[in-house]
């Protein structure tokens, strides 16, 4: 199998397995526990806390575990929206977003909040425009929230000066940085954000936990109630398991190790334009993209065909979002940033790690060629 693929999820680093494995089967005690067993777990948790806010130049009490990335997303824009004033009822996201950020905004518009999507423009330079959000981001914004880095595209947004006009208005600002981080640097002060959303099994981490960085400061409503876990922001026993492993696979990033995850990309990016000049077309390369992503359409081919095609030579990729992998409807993040719905049809993402070998590349190319005759 040659996996191509890692936007949707990662492999678990043995390293993480190992950090993982005695909380599995020895340290198992609750971390609520008073006695000795109970206290070990609290201090894993703590631990792992620290280490998370240690990536992102933050304070632990600024993290809070959560059970996904779509979780964090969820807890930033419901949360933030409840202890919103009644004089600031707008929400503002962009036209590309994940699902875990567009549906709960659809959400909140049943209790009255306006939600403002801001359409993806480039200027004349053909870079991405920030201007279409500080045009809308008033004194009536609750909260903005627009992603770091797509995940469909691997297309990096320019929310600084977004987050900054934000900060101005009076406004919170929420930064989806699950694709992101272990790609290229993103830490919240520098970015400009209150709220950052990350998510383990994007960076080799286990499935199943996430965080949410909340600024010291910033009010937000607890989705979850029943206790006072995660410092009275998220009810329920701990994931020590999740926690200890997401803390595993934060400490083993290495973003030096992504100039050669870029280097294999590029490599795969010309020599399909190479040797396929009339069959390939690469998008968004004059964009700002994390080092890992590729977006590529196949002139004149189903993509979801060609994914299985894909599939039965054992190289797996997708066409976009995992939670949208089974539908058969044009990418409307692709449509979104300029795509026409045939290119969109023929656009298959192609996302690396570094464990990606050269070799696999290579292969993947000449399956490829084998596919389109």
């Amino acid at each position: 199998m040659i996996y191509l693929d890692n936007n949707a999820t990662t492999p678990v680093l043995s390293i993480v397995a190992d950090a993982m494995r005695p909380f599995l089967l020895d340290e198992y005690g609750n971390p609520g526990g008073i006695y000795d067993l109970g206290n070990r777990a609290k201090v894993a948790v703590e631990r792992s806390r620290a280490t998370m806010a240690k990536t992102l130049a933050a304070m632990p009490s600024e993290i809070t575990f959560t059970a996904s990335g779509t979780e964090a997303d969820n807890h930033a824009l419901i949360g933030v929206a409840l202890t919103a004033p009644e004089t600031r009822r707008k929400i503002v996201i962009s036209s590309v977003e994940h699902s875990a950020i567009r549906q709960p905004a659809a959400f909140l518009k049943k209790f009255g909040f306006e939600i403002v999507e801001v359409p993806f423009e480039y200027d004349s330079n053909g870079c991405i425009d920030p201007q279409p959000f500080l045009a809308v981001i008033d004194e009536q914004t609750a909260l903005v929230s627009v992603m770091h880095t797509n995940n469909e595209t691997g297309v990096v947004m320019p929310v600084k000066p977004i987050f900054e006009h934000a900060q101005q208005m009076g406004a919170l600002s929420h930064c989806d940085a699950v694709q992101s981080f272990g790609k290229i640097s993103v830490i919240p002060k520098e970015v400009g954000c209150d709220l950052m959303t990350l998510s383990a099994h994007k960076f080799h981490g286990p499935k199943g936990i996430g965080c949410l960085y909340v600024r010291k400061g910033v009010k937000i409503e607890p989705l979850i109630h029943g206790g006072s876990q995660e410092n009275g922001r998220r009810a329920g026993t701990e994931n020590l398991l999740g926690i200890v492993g997401m803390a595993a696979a934060a400490q083993a990033v290495d973003l030096d190790e992504m100039s050669a995850v870029k280097d294999l990309r590029d490599r795969f990016e010309s020599k399909l334009v190479r040797e396929l000049p009339d069959r390939v077309r690469v998008n968004f390369q004059s964009l700002d993209r994390v080092p890992n992503t590729s977006s590529v359409g196949f002139r004149g081919q189903n993509a979801n065909i060609m994914l299985i095609k894909l599939d039965r030579y054992g190289v797996c990729a997708s066409t976009g979002a995992a939670c949208h992998s089974g539908s058969l409807s044009v990418s409307g993040v692709l449509l979104a940033m300029g795509l026409t719905e045939a290119m969109a049809s023929e656009t298959i993402r192609f996302s690396l790690s570094k464990l990606t070998q050269a070799h696999e590349i290579d292969e993947s190319i000449a399956i490829i060629k084998k596919i389109l005759g």
